[in-house]
């Protein structure tokens, strides 16, 4: 798409399957990933790209709710799946009781 690539290249490769497979493919058809990607594999890169732009803004979002710097894995994943609205309740091993 005329853009350049400068720097480090990080290859990320996933198989999703039956559900997933499909949900990804209307993901495509409703981007209407075609007009803009000449190739399966271009239009995979560009949706990743995409992603990756949600992922930083809800990112940014939980952290601003939260006051937390860096999220972890299923802190996130609670947040976005709507399980935890705070979702950045501490670990067992983080909680220190301090005695008066």
């Amino acid at each position: 798409m005329g853009k350049l690539m400068h720097g480090r290249i990080k290859r990320l490769h996933a198989e999703f399957r039956g559900d997933e497979a499909v949900e990804i493919e209307l993901l495509e058809v409703t981007l209407r990933m075609g007009d803009v990607a000449r190739t399966p594999i271009e239009a995979d890169t560009l949706l990743v790209g995409l992603a990756f732009q949600a992922l930083r803004r809800a990112i940014d979002e939980y952290c601003n709710k939260t006051g937390m710097r860096y999220p972890p894995y299923r802190a996130l994943l609670s947040y976005l799946s709507g399980r935890s609205e705070g979702g950045g309740e501490p670990e067992a091993s983080r909680i220190v009781n301090l005695s008066k």
